[in-house]
């Protein structure tokens, strides 16, 4: 009786995540869907994440809000449910925030309603960063936590680089190697190939692994 206890405590969780495992051939529709799913998942297993106190005192606010080159007009890649762009319209940065997935936007525009002082200095859209057009210039960009889940990298970040300024900056951050094994992560980065990759848009680049948050960091000046 014993040892059957053991076992029965040994016994595997069930899954319960509703996410298909992503691939490189997964269609439009079904990316955006898995993206939606994302959002309903994260708020049933870790609802706190979806609150701006979640994020305030992270790796990733530091960085960003610390950085240099975060200049006033920012454009945000991937922004899911806003709770960054909030912290950082709250610190004076007009945010631009941009996702695929139509159910994080709106989660985005209800924070946002939370948060009068600020709310003016954010805009959340639903869209595809690989075919969306904005009929103005950004004079920096943020994609963090995206490039690990986006079906084309290179399409996505030429697209950004249209709408941005001059000499802009674009801060990047991504896990580090397999920080995080979700099944919605097409490929993983080091911080090698991270700067392989960014060193095709950019001769000014920075890059920084952060092993307590477990994410790189990069800050790229790009060469439009």
């Amino acid at each position: 009786m014993k040892l059957h206890g053991i076992f029965k405590r040994r016994k595997k969780r069930e899954d319960d995540d509703p996410r298909v495992r992503v691939t490189k051939d997964i269609s439009p529709s079904d990316f955006v869907l898995v993206n939606d799913q994302s959002y309903m998942y994260r708020e049933k297993v870790l609802p706190q994440a979806s609150t701006v106190e979640f994020w305030e005192k992270s790796g990733l606010v530091n960085f960003l809000a610390n950085s240099p080159f975060l200049k006033s007009e920012i454009l945000d890649v991937g922004c899911g449910s806003g709770e960054i762009d909030i912290i950082l319209a709250d610190k004076g940065f007009t945010v631009t925030g941009i996702d695929i997935s139509p159910y994080a936007i709106n989660m985005a525009k209800a924070l946002a309603e939370k948060y009068p002082d600020c709310r003016d200095r954010v805009r959340f859209v639903a869209g595809d960063m690989e075919s969306i057009s904005f009929e103005r210039r950004f004079s920096s960009a943020i994609i963090s936590h995206t490039f690990e889940h986006v079906i084309n990298p290179d399409k996505m970040m030429e697209n950004v680089i249209r709408f941005l300024e001059p000499g802009s900056y674009v801060l990047v951050a991504v896990p580090n190697k397999k920080a995080w094994r979700d099944r919605t992560h097409l490929r993983y980065y080091t911080e090698r190939n991270m700067k392989k990759f960014l060193s095709q848009y950019s001769d000014t680049l920075d890059t920084e692994v952060d092993d307590h948050e477990r994410m790189i960091f990069a800050s790229a000046k790009i060469k439009n």
